[in-house]
């Protein structure tokens, strides 16, 4: 009888029992695992969302930053809203509820309450820091003193200005939100350690049983990754890889920036986008591996030009990467809110070293000198002109031009046929030849131009304007324009100011009436004269008979008579005599470099003059003289008056003649000159020196002799 062996049963029940066994311990372990896996889950939960709106808070915060500054500067903004949703933000991450959508940014989201220690003090901390910023941004729009501010987080911001203040706090704020997202991402990273540990040691237990559970910790740890993956190319900062032949890698958000597809900017690709005065530094970065910070110009799918600030960080070294990475964010917002703050702070300080100096300028001439540098520091190959009207107002004459460039030559007549004076304000024209340009820019002699043509006036009255012109389609643009119009404005305001008190001080100085200095005028003049110490002779004149002819044909014919023997003495004097309507019909005459002697010879040719000058309409009428020099006295009143003595023997002796004043002594006598070849003693007379009469009364209010 044949035995017959056991036949070998793979799945028999103790092979059975033993796959059951694996299965039962892969179970086992399985359902650990998954215990594990789900505890850690739960801890992880809202974990992604919870650092979204983190990190959203340092974007919030730069933002609140440049509303504030917008809207100190008189722009739109709203940085109250911006303030609210920080607030709520921080409150919903420190113990839990709803944080706020964002406009243009995310949906609002629902937050656990904060846990463990470290992370609830530093979502305080931050909480606390946006209370003091929003305080901050308060003060700097109501323009109130920051220093007063309570510092609830502790923060130590020295004598910083509200402005500086409110940056330092932005700044804190947006560090506090990177630390606590920092915190969450090591809780996360130490619960997935954690994990994998207990995941390894249950699969000891058997080779497929761990092969398994590796697998499962693979997939859960490629879950994870998948989401901080989600949350880094969903974020706005610029990552760029650089290594060795070029670009390695570049994030979504650089991709969309410059509108291209991830692949078409490695190797040389992205370099392309660069602006070639940045792609030296972006080559050093790629082969040294720094600076570790740079600014860098990238053309985005626009055709723009966008400032990044970027960091750089060399990990050349680590064999996973090996390449430098570059870390940056789009600060184009910002660049040119300094870039206008700065041109800001030129212009004020063109129109502060402007004002400056025309205030120096005291006469027109000086006002065209200054302007004329100011042109020539606006733009010195420029050709510009300042055009004036006349006393007419119907012509415009250049009084002013550029010394870097030749006149722009402008055509038109008269300020009225001005487009610019017309509006009243600065006008740009890119091409002579387009169809709205000026028409007295057309058929120029140099052919089509470009022009910026700014109005001058003074208190709404125009007074001419200032012309540049330049190649075509490159007319002066921005800040240049700007300083045109300071130029303008404080030229016109310098010019009206000075005519203004010119005009004044030729109302204080001359005498209404004939157009001659006042007597204030002269006696500064004469004592000038006597300080120097300069020779002189002074005569005082008198009309004779003057009140008969006011009472028997009118005061305004004696106004007539005032002004012809004014006219007639201007036509015999010197241009360096001088001469004032003294007071009523009395004038005095200084004649320098002359004695009393010489002066005789002048004041008798204005008498001749005097005779032959009767118009018909002005009854004919005589004056008398009365002279001395400053030979005779050693003040100005003892001249006053020997001379008025003199005029006292002239009108005793018969009127119409000149007498030389002699000091009043008791051994001398008065000399009479009836002509230039006679001279006879006079009968001596008690001088009296007829008294000042106030400038606003021509009539005069001391003893007249007749």
């Amino acid at each position: 009888m044949i035995r017959r062996g056991q036949a070998f049963r793979p799945f028999s029940g103790g092979g059975r029992r033993t796959i059951v066994a694996i299965f039962l311990t892969f179970a086992l372990i399985g359902a650990l695992s998954a215990g594990l896996s789900l505890s850690a889950t739960e801890r992880s939960k809202n974990r992604a969302t919870v650092l979204q709106v983190a990190d959203r808070q340092r974007t919030l915060a730069e933002r609140y930053v440049k509303e504030v500054l917008l809207a100190h500067a008189g722009l739109q903004a709203n940085p109250a809203s911006t303030a609210s949703i920080l607030a709520s933000s921080a409150h919903a991450l420190l113990d839990g509820g709803i944080a706020p959508a964002v406009d243009g940014d995310d949906d609002e989201s629902t937050l656990p309450a904060a846990s463990g220690k470290v992370l609830r003090n530093q979502f305080e901390q931050e909480s606390r820091l946006v209370s003091d910023m929003a305080a901050n941004g308060e003060a700097v729009l109501s323009r109130r003193p920051a220093s007063t501010l309570p510092a609830t987080a502790n923060e130590h911001t020295g004598n910083l200005d509200p402005i500086q203040r409110l940056r330092v706090l932005a700044a804190l704020t947006s560090n506090v939100s990177l630390n606590a997202g920092r915190t969450i991402a090591r809780s996360t990273d130490q619960n997935v350690s954690r994990l994998i540990t207990m995941q390894v040691g249950l699969g000891v237990g058997g080779l497929v049983i761990s092969l398994l559970l590796a697998w499962a910790l693979i997939a859960t740890t490629r879950r994870q990754t998948a989401h901080f993956r989600s949350l880094a190319q969903s974020s706005h900062d610029l990552v760029v890889v650089l290594g060795a032949g070029g670009c390695r890698y570049v994030s979504p958000s650089v991709a969309a920036l410059v509108g291209r597809p991830q692949s078409l900017l490695f190797g040389e690709g992205f370099e392309e986008f660069v602006h070639p005065d940045d792609r030296d530094v972006l080559g050093t970065v790629r082969t040294h591996g720094g600076p570790p910070e740079l600014s860098l110009r990238v053309r985005n799918a626009s055709g723009e030009w966008r400032h990044l600030d970027a960091r750089a960080t060399d990990l050349r070294a680590d064999r996973h990467l090996k390449g430098v990475v570059i870390n940056a964010r789009d600060t184009t917002d910002r660049v040119r809110l300094e870039q206008e703050l700065t041109a800001q702070a030129r212009r004020d300080s063109f129109g502060s070293k402007l004002s400056e100096a025309l205030e120096m300028a005291d006469e027109e001439e000086a006002v065209f000198e200054v302007a004329e540098r100011a042109m020539f520091e606006t733009s010195e190959a420029t050709p510009m002109e300042l055009l004036l009207a006349d006393s007419s107002r119907a012509n415009l004459k250049r009084v002013a031009r550029s010394p870097g460039a030749a006149a722009p030559g402008c055509p038109v007549k008269s300020p009225y046929s001005c487009v610019a004076v017309r509006r009243g304000s600065a006008v740009v024209f890119d091409s002579s030849e387009v169809l709205n340009a000026c028409p007295k820019l057309r058929d120029r002699p140099g052919g089509p131009c470009s022009a910026v043509c700014v109005p001058v006036s003074f208190m709404g009255r125009s007074l001419g304007v200032l012309h540049t012109t330049g190649p075509i389609g490159t007319p002066l643009q921005g800040e240049q324009v700007a300083r045109l119009t300071t130029l303008a404005a404080q030229t016109g305001a310098r010019i009206g100011t000075v005519r203004a008190f010119e005009k004044t001080q030729l109302q204080a100085s001359t005498d209404g009436l004939t157009g001659l200095d006042n007597r204030r005028k002269l006696g500064k003049q004469l004592r000038g004269i006597i300080k120097d110490g300069d020779p002189f002779a002074l005569a005082i004149a008198d009309l004779d008979h003057f009140k008969q002819l006011n009472d028997a044909h009118g005061h305004e014919t004696g106004d007539r008579a005032l002004r012809l023997f004014a006219q007639v003495m201007h036509g015999v004097l010197r241009d360096n005599d001088l001469v004032a309507r003294w007071g009523g019909e009395e004038f005095v005459i200084v004649l320098p470099q002359l004695d009393r002697f010489q002066a005789v010879i002048v004041l008798d040719r204005i008498r001749r003059n005097l005779a032959k000058a009767h118009p018909g309409e002005t009854p004919r009428f005589t004056a008398s003289f009365g002279v001395t020099d400053s030979t005779q006295a050693e003040s100005l009143e003892q001249l006053m008056l020997t001379a008025d003595g003199g005029l006292y023997a002239a009108k005793q002796a018969g009127r119409d003649r000149t007498t030389i004043g002699e000091p009043s002594t008791e051994s001398h006598s008065p000399i009479v000159i009836d002509d230039l070849e006679s001279a006879t003693p006079a009968r001596r007379g008690r001088p009296s020196l007829h008294e000042a009469v106030d400038d606003e009364d021509p009539h005069p209010s001391g003893l007249e002799i007749r």
